[in-house]
């Protein structure tokens, strides 16, 4: 639900970051992929941040994003930003995800 919702949002207000593949991530995880996504967005200014693939584990249900990314961009840029985001999405994959009350209501 809100990784449509995320989707749809970057494609709006983030209009370098292209999807060529669905981003349907669990719940507790959009957070963090927004974090990545934006991020990445407005480093790399001009170019684009494009979404080739994502693959989910089967296991841990954490997401794994293929990007393309553009060739001026160097990993000592971007390096911290993907360990971060690493660790960010071990610890969500961790923790049981309960849905806030007000979002009950809206089912």
């Amino acid at each position: 639900m809100y990784s449509t919702a995320l989707e749809q949002h970057l494609r709006d207000y983030s209009s370098n970051v292209f999807f060529y593949t669905p981003l349907l991530v669990d719940d507790k995880f959009v957070f963090i992929m927004n974090r990545l996504l934006r991020t990445l967005s407005g480093m790399v200014e001009d170019g684009e941040v494009e979404v080739l693939h994502v693959d989910i584990c089967p296991e841990t249900h954490i997401p794994t994003v293929q990007l393309m990314l553009p060739p001026q961009l160097n990993e000592k840029d971007f390096g911290a930003l993907f360990d971060d985001t690493q660790r960010l999405l071990h610890q969500a994959a961790a923790q049981e995800w309960k849905p806030h009350p007000t979002e009950e209501k809206l089912k």
